[in-house]
């Protein structure tokens, strides 16, 4: 357990420097353009990245994992320390605001499906899940302490302070992930000669082939598209059906994130199969939606995004554990991948119909049919046979 305690401080650390670089990646950008529809573009373009997981999974199945996320982390460094140099001397515009975001997204979809590997090969099949939810949370709360440092700091501080912070904040990583490597890296060259199938496409070929993963996967699509409009729409809940102010709209997306905290820790004393966990979630996620919808109230509107995350924890956790588990080693890096992919790019895209519906129909009707939809996966989820053994 001391590798991944020492691999959390690594991943903490640059999560946090990510949000912060984010959180200034947006604020100069619409500086800069003062435009909504470049923005969207340009967000929608990074969000989009996720799909590239499907490729980069194949190098954790091809080299060793470690070597893989030591690689990111010093080009991250090194690109960090680049963009420093030019935000310094006041080459601050739209070009290389862009540029560098956008490469430092595309090293960042190799890192995740390496890690999310990683760790079945150093912690022992019993305390997966328990790593699994410490993983989550730490992640989380990383995130929520950037978003709030950033939100605070960035009227203040230059773009070339954030990028330099940023870039410490990888080389710390990039310790920590050395320390794991010396200690692990001859059992992870054992490992990639083992691997039989060098085809990048063999992840989402067993995923297909395999109906317990196939059924697990297209289950976070569906929680991913059905809670997207709940987090990317809420703003229009809070100020056009509530009425209430922005503090309220900050309060209810950091209950949310704190929702999911507890949701990974409180999975660990919840003593039943990974299917009963994932029916609970759903049960609790449909009667939190709908339980706001019906209430239309500031407080039982942050109750229930508190108890939203926290089901998206349950489901987050149990999904990685199980894929996990129930995948060879030398696919896990591609399973990974694809998974990552398709989950990831699910959220935005429900968000962006959810958009386009609530023109028609109201952001109550949105939610409701949000909610009916995973009502119909729980009845779906029900059915569904998972070997646990």
């Amino acid at each position: 357990m001391k590798n991944i305690y020492v691999l959390l401080v690594g991943e903490s650390t640059s999560q946090f420097g990510n949000n912060l670089f984010d959180i200034a990646i947006m604020w100069y950008l619409y500086r800069l353009t003062d435009n909504s529809t470049t923005i969207g573009l340009i967000s929608g373009t990074f969000n989009a990245l996720v799909v590239l997981n499907v490729l980069t999974g194949y190098l954790a199945d091809r080299f060793p994992k470690t070597k893989v996320m030591m690689t990111i982390d010093g080009l991250q460094a090194v690109l960090m320390g680049v963009a420093t140099y030019l935000y310094y001397g006041f080459a601050v515009n739209i070009w290389t605001l862009v540029g560098v975001a956008f490469i430092a997204k595309i090293l960042g979809t190799v890192f995740d499906p390496a890690e999310n590997a990683l760790i079945p090969q150093i912690v022992p099949a019993d305390q997966l899940q328990r790593v699994n939810s410490m993983n989550q949370g730490v992640k989380v709360c990383a995130q929520l302490v950037g978003m709030l440092a950033g939100g605070s700091l960035v009227a203040f501080v230059s773009l070339a302070d954030f990028v330099l912070i940023n870039g410490l904040t990888f080389l710390v990583s990039l310790g920590c992930i050395v320390i794991v490597h010396k200690r692990v890296g001859h059992a992870e060259q054992v490992s990639v000669e083992q691997v039989q199938t060098r085809d990048w496409y063999a992840g989402l070929a067993y995923v297909y082939h395999n109906p317990m993963l196939r059924t697990l996967i297209l289950l976070a699509v569906i929680v991913n598209m059905v809670i997207g409009p709940v987090l990317g729409l809420n703003i229009i809940w809070t100020r056009g059906t509530l009425h209430a102010s922005a503090v309220v709209y900050s309060l209810a997306q950091a209950l949310f994130i704190i929702g999911v905290v507890a949701g990974s820790i409180l999975i660990n004393f919840v003593k039943t199969t990974f299917k009963t966990k994932l029916l609970l979630a759903l049960t609790t996620m449909t009667v939190a939606v709908t339980f706001m919808v019906l209430t239309r109230s500031i407080g039982t509107t942050l109750i229930a995004m508190m108890v939203i995350g926290m089901a998206g924890g349950f489901v987050n956790v149990s999904l990685f554990t199980l894929i996990q588990l129930k995948t060879p080693g030398e696919l896990l890096g591609r399973v990974n991948g694809a998974m990552m992919s398709c989950t990831n790019i699910s959220m935005p895209i429900g968000i962006a119909l959810g958009g386009v519906i609530t023109r028609y129909v109201g952001i109550a009707t949105v939610f409701i049919i949000g909610s009916a939809i995973t009502l119909v996966a729980l009845l779906a989820m029900s059915r569904v046979t998972l070997n646990e053994a």
